[in-house]
């Protein structure tokens, strides 16, 4: 970070000073079986393990110097004003697909009696319809509709922090992900960074944001360097994604002067950039033998009057 903004990533490999996290919670217990598909999983994590090895992680960060941040407790402390708080309630229930008024109404009150931390562990961990049972609703219909268990599905994709916003430059890409289960999760990054005293009012530029309508994921944006960033064209992130990318970046005048595009397998195996090309020293990448036949590169870089030039 420097004094002219709160964040700055110009590396992938360079000395780490502050990293977001997310310590696992319930949301991996309200993982079944019947949804594993559903929420993209292959099988279900072991909570008390995941959270032994990830308290581990954490501590060995610390233990070397890096600050470590919480996005439950970052987003708890961006709804402190009473506002923003019944705001970011209202926003959830859209964000969950909530529109009967009797369930919609019956969530509001269940949801208002949280603290904020509380409140947030609620929205990421999944609300089960027999929660709902002690609250007075209008209606019960919405409830009784089917076997469904939950009236709020579980996000228990949010220890990948990485993939709904990252960090490119002095600016943030706030991310339209791939899939509705996923796409939730961009909420908590929108209202740190326009309501968490750290980072609003602070002139963070945002490269490419949650309402557009292609997508573009974190796993596959790297920063190779303070000139070069790689971005994945993967089955989660399109091509038309990168090239908006690429425009609001060169038309900020950032360092960066190349973005090479790397148009990769469009299958889960090769599900983002980061899961098969990562680097690991300034001259060093470990790559997936099995994308180096059907790998297309391009280079993006920047021309006249607001334009890109892509080269293959």
């Amino acid at each position: 970070m420097n004094k002219s903004s709160p964040i700055k990533v110009t590396s992938e490999i360079g000395k780490l000073k502050t990293v977001l996290l997310h310590r696992p919670g319930k949301e991996l217990e309200n993982l079944t079986p019947d949804l594993m598909t559903e929420l993209l999983f292959d099988d279900i994590p072991y909570l008390k393990v995941a959270q032994e090895e990830h308290d581990y992680f954490a501590k060995k960060l610390k233990e070397n110097g890096v600050e470590v941040l919480y996005l439950e407790e970052l987003v708890s402390e961006a709804i402190q004003e009473k506002e923003v708080r019944e705001r970011f309630i209202e926003d959830f229930l859209d964000e969950a697909n909530v529109d009967g008024e009797g369930l919609r109404q019956a969530l509001r009150e269940y949801l208002s009696d949280f603290k904020n931390e509380e409140l947030i562990q609620k929205a990421m961990e999944g609300i089960r319809k027999k929660e709902l049972s002690n609250v007075k609703m209008k209606s019960l219909a919405d409830l009784a509709d089917n076997d469904y268990p939950f009236v709020v599905d579980p996000m228990p994709n949010l220890y990948f922090t990485r993939d709904p916003f990252a960090t490119i430059g002095t600016g943030i890409t706030l991310n339209h992900m791939r899939t509705e289960t996923r796409n939730r999760e961009t909420i908590f990054a929108k209202y740190i960074f326009e309501n968490h005293p750290r980072f609003k009012d602070k002139n963070i530029p945002i490269w490419f944001n949650r309402n557009e309508t292609s997508s573009l994921e974190g796993g596959d944006e790297l920063v190779l360097s303070n000139k070069v960033i790689a971005v994945g064209i993967s089955e989660r992130t399109d091509a038309i994604s990168v090239e908006k990318l690429a425009r609001n970046i060169f038309k900020d005048g950032q360092t960066f002067e190349t973005i090479l595009a790397f148009n990769i397998p469009k299958k889960r195996a090769f599900m983002h950039l980061d899961t098969v090309f990562t680097m690991v020293d300034y001259d060093k990448f470990t790559i997936h033998p099995e994308i180096e036949g059907p790998l297309t590169v391009y280079s993006i870089t920047k021309g006249d009057n607001g334009e890109i030039n892509i080269k293959e």
